[in-house]
């Protein structure tokens, strides 16, 4: 088939939206395309490991020898926003359900680079168990009630006991990043225009991830914070504001989770709060400052540039976390102390993007103000796996 009747077959997807004339044409294109590809001795494989045919880019195959990863994803990001579809084929083709409204699977090289600043940026991705996904729902069976043994003596009979089993249910949701550039920025996009999409891109994902590992209510996610079946330690009557927090109360938390949770474990708060912690007085002597201290802060050189632990308390690391709560209030849970190796993280590893010149983002038209919206999104779940594994430091009602 020649490459002027797959680009025409692509237009008229574009008018197509909905409906089963839509998934006809979309699943015919997917397979001229496959054809196109056996043709030049190409497989999907060759593809997602960016082993894409010079004719592919438009370019010589001298010149996609000399190409960096960064300048494939600079010229992936102008053939998004030129709408250069020749160039954008063999990406269309991988892309489950190629969203012929514009949305492109992105590049390998650049979806890698995002992830890696996302895990230095976010604790979920960081620390949370990873779960791959083939599916959007993806099922975890967990063990709510063990066995029992006993010790009978010797003629008796044993007595039965039969463990119960639950489920954790990972469904997959679709985060969105979206922001606006100059169209200037993005027709002479470069290695260090990608870098600099990547990194705003990966630090407001991991951000959102991390408050909905946290915070989340239920929509999409429910959170450490708010999951019913996570142990409460509530801080003494008179004890309702964050600067009361005492070394007993995060003692406390230590006692709430699993003992096999434990190894792994540690605290997780914001920065406000750390500066609290670590002004808690014994005698009238702060305890970072005691012969033995039970709270000891990291000294400039460790602190975090990859989340690394900030310092200890009773010996467990502390993780700084923008996303939990800092204003102090009667009643607010505000410290959580737990294993994230028992929070689910899904991965569905597929990220989209799309550039518009006709959006209104916020008070922005892009199109009036020469402008171009550039939208990313991603496919993931959260949930607590075992919630005995994690406890939260509450403040007093009154």
């Amino acid at each position: 088939m020649k490459d002027t009747e797959v680009k025409a077959l692509e237009d008229r997807l574009a008018e197509v939206i909905s409906g089963k004339v839509g998934e006809t044409l979309d699943k015919l294109v997917t397979e001229k395309l496959d054809a196109k590809m056996t043709e030049l001795g190409m497989t999907r494989e060759d593809a997602k490991k960016g082993n894409v045919p010079a004719e592919f880019l438009g370019l010589s195959p001298e010149e996609v020898a000399k190409m960096s990863k960064g300048e494939k994803a600079a010229k992936f990001i102008k053939a998004v926003f030129h709408k250069d579809m020749d160039s954008l084929r063999a990406m269309k083709a991988l892309s489950e359900g190629s969203d012929s409204a514009g949305g492109f699977l992105v590049p390998e090289e650049f979806r890698s680079e995002v992830w890696r600043i996302a895990n230095d940026y976010g604790l979920a991705r960081k620390l949370c168990t990873k779960m791959p996904m083939k599916r959007d729902v993806l099922n975890i069976p967990t063990l709510t009630t063990s066995v029992s043994v006993y010790w009978p003596g010797e003629g008796a009979a044993g007595t039965e006991s039969n463990p119960v089993f639950g489920r954790t249910r990972l469904e997959a949701k679709t985060c969105v990043g979206l922001t606006v550039l100059s169209n200037e920025l993005l027709e002479d996009a470069d290695a260090d225009i990608i870098t600099y999409l990547a990194e705003i891109f990966a630090e407001a994902l991991a951000g959102e991830e991390d408050n909905q590992l946290f915070n989340g209510t239920g929509s999409p996610f429910t959170g450490i914070l708010q999951n019913s079946s996570v142990n409460i330690v509530t801080m003494a009557t008179g004890q309702d504001t964050f600067a009361e927090v005492l070394a007993g109360d995060l003692r406390d938390l230590i006692s709430q989770i699993k003992a096999t949770a434990l190894p792994g474990a540690g605290y997780f708060m914001h920065r406000l709060t750390w500066g609290i912690v670590q002004k808690i007085q014994n005698n009238s002597n702060y305890v970072v400052a005691l012969q033995n201290p039970m709270i000891t802060p990291a000294s400039a050189a460790e602190i975090n540039p990859n989340l690394l632990p900030v310092g200890t308390i009773w010996g467990y690391p502390v993780y700084l976390s923008d996303q939990i709560v800092s204003t102090t209030a009667v009643s607010t849970k505000f410290i959580v102390f737990g294993n994230l190796r028992y929070a689910w993280f899904g991965d569905r590893k597929q990220m989209t993007m799309k550039i518009s010149d006709s959006a209104t983002v916020g008070s922005n038209n892009v199109f009036a103000e020469n402008e171009s919206a550039v939208r990313f999104t991603e496919r993931v779940a959260i949930a607590v796996g075992l919630p005995t594994a994690f406890a939260v430091l509450k403040t007093a009602a009154s």
